[in-house]
Formats: structure tokens, C-alpha cells, sequence
């Protein structure tokens, strides 16, 4: 079934799709995310509408997960067969590579983590299940679930938010050489692009670690969540 991770080229091609599709995913999460700081009308609106997609929910749900899955399968056999290759030489590459592409294994290892105990938190309700039991009132009279409060209460710990900020700044680390890896295996590289997707894939790592962790910190500093 997995037959293709035999296969290098097409280990890199597998990699560079699911990637293109996660990181898709994270865009739009962090942007959904932001709607936190418009209140609790704006977050909670967004949540019930991503419940109100039904079925369709379940098949972004189900494309993700296979993708996630696959995503690391292929990037942990990549590891390994350039360890293998690498074996063979006596003079290491390590001072040419980045500091973000010696640490992605690491990265990698703590992100999934991350989605595990954030997924556990905030999608299935083990971690707390008083908060994720809370309910609101939206300004249309339907009773949906609090999500905005489940998250104020949840970034509150501070252990929580501390951990939070690691894995999304690791998360930073990956995005900002993934992107680029993407999109070199795709082909698009050379001269005139390499360093523009370089730049290009900084910024968005950037960005998308800037605007997630800020909610944990305005959190704890009180700036956001204050009514709750």
C-alpha cells in the first residue's frame, strides 16, 4: 500500500502535496483563530458555522488526517534514506544546512504532539470536560457551544499557553523550510525564484507563529478574555 516510499523522488512529491494541503489548513485555522479577538459573538459564529458543514466537515476532517499521516510516513522515510546516503560520505553537509532543516525532526516530533494534546483539548473535550460542556447564547437566540470561553479558560494555565507558544514557534521552524522544500520539489526554484520563496516562506513562518501566539499571551495578560 505503501509501496511509493520505495521510491525517493516520489517520497519528496508526496511530502510537497500534504504539505501544500497542511499548510493550507493552518492558514485558515490561524485566520479563524484571530476571531478571538473580535469577542465571543465573532468566535463562537465561526465554530458553530465549521459544525454546521455536517458531513462535509467530517471529509476535510478525514482528507487532513490522511494527509497528516502521510506527511510524516514519508518525511521520517526521507530521514532515513538520506541518513543512509549520507553514511557513505566522510565530510558531513551539516554546516551548509539551515538551522530549521537540522531541527525539523524535532519540530516535527513536537508539533504532532502539540495537535494530539490540542485535539484532546479543545476537539474531543478529554483534558477538561467542565469547559467543553459550557454553552452561550449568540445574539440570533441559538444556543451553541462556548468556545470562546473554553479557550480563554483553557490558555489561563499557564503551563498550557507556555507550551502552546513552543510548538507553534517550532511549528514556525517547520513551515519556514518546508514551504520552501515544497516548492522546490515542485520544480519551482532556480535564480530568480529560490531566493524569493525564501524570503516568502520566512514571512508567512512568521506571521502565522506572531498571530497564534498572541492569543495565548493576550490571554494571560488579561487583555482578551477579561469577561470571562
Amino acid at each position: 500500500m505503501l509501496g511509493f516510499l520505495k521510491s525517493n523522488i516520489l517520497s519528496k512529491f508526496v511530502v510537497a502535496i500534504t504539505g501544500l494541503i497542511l499548510v493550507g489548513f493552518i492558514i485558515g485555522h490561524t485566520l479563524g483563530n484571530l476571531l478571538i479577538f473580535a469577542g465571543p459573538e465573532a468566535l463562537n459564529t465561526y465554530a458553530v458555522g465549521l459544525k454546521d458543514l455536517g458531513p462535509g466537515l467530517w471529509v476535510v476532517r478525514i482528507v487532513l488526517i490522511v494527509a497528516f499521516i502521510l506527511h510524516i510516513i514519508t518525511t521520517i522515510n526521507l530521514v532515513r534514506q538520506n541518513k543512509k546516503i549520507a553514511t557513505g560520505y566522510k565530510v558531513s553537509n551539516y554546516k551548509a544546512s539551515t538551522f530549521s532543516a537540522r531541527f525539523m525532526g524535532y519540530a516535527g516530533l513536537t508539533v504532532l504532539f502539540f495537535v494530539l494534546y490540542h485535539l484532546a483539548h479543545f476537539t474531543l473535550g478529554f483534558v477538561d470536560a467542565s469547559t467543553f460542556g459550557m454553552e452561550t447564547t449568540l445574539e440570533n437566540g441559538r444556543v451553541v457551544h462556548d468556545v470562546y470561553s473554553m479557550v480563554v479558560i483553557g490558555f489561563r494555565n499557564v503551563i498550557v499557553s507556555l507550551f502552546y507558544i513552543l510548538a507553534v514557534s517550532f511549528l514556525g521552524l517547520h513551515l519556514k523550510h518546508g514551504i520552501h522544500s515544497m516548492f522546490q520539489t515542485l520544480g519551482i526554484h532556480g535564480k530568480k525564484f529560490t531566493p524569493m520563496i525564501q524570503k516568502v516562506s520566512a514571512i508567512v513562518a512568521i506571521i502565522i507563529v506572531i498571530s497564534l501566539i498572541s492569543i495565548p499571551i493576550s490571554i494571560m495578560l488579561g487583555i482578551v478574555g477579561g469577561q470571562v
